[in-house]
């Protein structure tokens, strides 16, 4: 495992932080540029102008819903400040994605409330699912629930690689549910198949000389 440290801001001294996750910070400018995670699992990439100044971007990978503790003691002073939170317009309105399995780890971008220009911010990571499966991607709330991105944010969702466009940033996660067609179809065949068995045994109950003819048949040959 590698280990990682990092500054957290919020005061002039800082605090130092130890974590185990995969971790990058990279200040990065109205140029654009690329934030990458050192296992290759994420990249953050900004389009010029995509942020309106300079910006000290960390990108961070874990297997949890919740929010750090930092993150939350940084919510909980706007709250005190009445300082509003504000929120992905595309995602008030999306339905929660509670349903769907993990396919991939949650990718973290902070700051949180960075605000950027969401047709030149990308965000890529890879994800693990059956080529059958339907995947969508989930910004995670700080209570560890899903809220999924419109199909229009999502630029690539194939091969094990997800490419969307953000427009903050936040906790993203690649969920996965089996397909359901699929599903129907193998409900249908073994539904098919038992009442072909069971119709067989009740014919040859019936008619006992078919049984003893085919079975003489095949003896035969």
């Amino acid at each position: 495992k590698q280990w990682y440290r990092r500054r957290v801001r919020g005061s002039q001294k800082g605090k130092i932080v130890i974590t185990e996750s995969p971790f990058v910070a990279k200040k990065v400018g109205m140029a654009g540029g690329t934030v990458s995670l050192p296992n290759g699992d994420a990249s953050l990439i900004l389009e010029p102008e995509a942020i309106e100044a300079a910006v000290m971007f960390y990108l961070e990978q874990s297997d949890a819903t919740t929010l750090t503790q930092s993150t939350v003691d940084a919510r909980r002073k706007r709250r005190e400040t009445e300082e509003e939170e504000d929120v992905d317009p595309d995602l008030a309105t999306e339905e929660d994605a509670d349903t769907g399995d993990k396919a991939s780890p949650v990718i973290a971008v902070y700051p949180l409330n960075v605000r950027t220009n969401k047709a030149k911010t990308h965000l890529e990571m890879k994800y693990s699912a059956e080529a059958a499966d339907t995947t969508f991607v989930a910004m995670v709330s700080e209570k560890g629930t899903y809220a999924s991105l419109p199909s229009d944010r999502i630029e690539e969702m194939s091969g094990g690689k997800a490419r969307f466009l953000i427009a903050s940033g936040g906790q993203y996660q690649v969920l996965k549910y089996p397909y359901v067609p699929v599903i129907i179809a193998f409900c249908i065949l073994a539904i098919v198949l038992l009442a072909l068995v069971i119709g067989m045994a009740v014919y040859f109950k019936q008619n006992p000389d078919a049984w003893y003819r085919i079975k003489k048949n095949f003896t035969d040959v």
